[in-house]
């Protein structure tokens, strides 16, 4: 009997199995190794440009914080001229109100009354004066009362006089200035 040995045709196609494989997986890797560089440079390529966004973005926020800094102070200057110019319109509206005031009260005085004395002490004033009727003084505090420029318009008294030989009624009257374009002026300070 003739005995053939087949070990080195197993270990031949053994190892020529383990080459392919080898190879396979040399092929494999070397593909693995080709993506993966790949990805990398497009990783640092992506990253690189959010890099320059980012400065790009930051370089904006730096340039309207300068901005916002203007705007602050163009705001804190706005607001000085506004107040500076409500003091001057209270300034004028009080230069003017004396004025004004005495012609809306010879606008109130009806004929038949006289007034002669008139006293201010803090936008509070006092008339007194002559009228020949009480009819006649009702019509004078009437008048005061619808112009804008009294309020709180009280008769304090009424006295019969004789004067010159006629019965005349002496009256005082109690009223509170009030200079319209200065009150206005409060009330928008509300």
């Amino acid at each position: 009997m003739i005995r053939i040995n087949l070990l080195p045709v197993r270990a031949t196609a053994r190892l020529d199995s383990v080459k392919r494989e080898l190879a396979l997986a040399g092929v494999g890797l070397g593909v693995l190794l080709v993506l993966m560089g790949g990805a990398f440079v497009l990783v640092g390529s992506q990253a690189s440009d959010l890099r320059a966004e980012n400065s790009k973005l930051q370089q904006e926020i730096d340039n309207l914080k300068a901005i916002v800094v203007e705007v602050d102070e163009f705001e804190q200057k706005k607001e000085e001229y506004n107040r500076k110019l409500d003091v001057i319109a209270k300034l004028k509206a009080g230069q003017e109100g004396p004025v004004h005031m005495l012609d809306e009260l010879s606008l109130a005085t009806p004929e038949k009354l006289q007034l002669d004395s008139l006293k201010e002490n803090n936008q509070l004033i006092e008339l007194g004066g002559l009228a020949v009727s009480n009819e006649i003084i009702a019509q004078f505090l009437s008048n005061l009362e619808r112009s804008p420029w009294f309020t709180n318009v009280e008769l304090d008294g009424i006295d019969q006089v004789d004067e010159d030989g006629y019965k005349l009624k002496r009256f005082v009257v109690t009223a509170r200035v009030v200079v319209p374009a200065l009150e206005q002026l409060e009330k928008e300070e509300l």
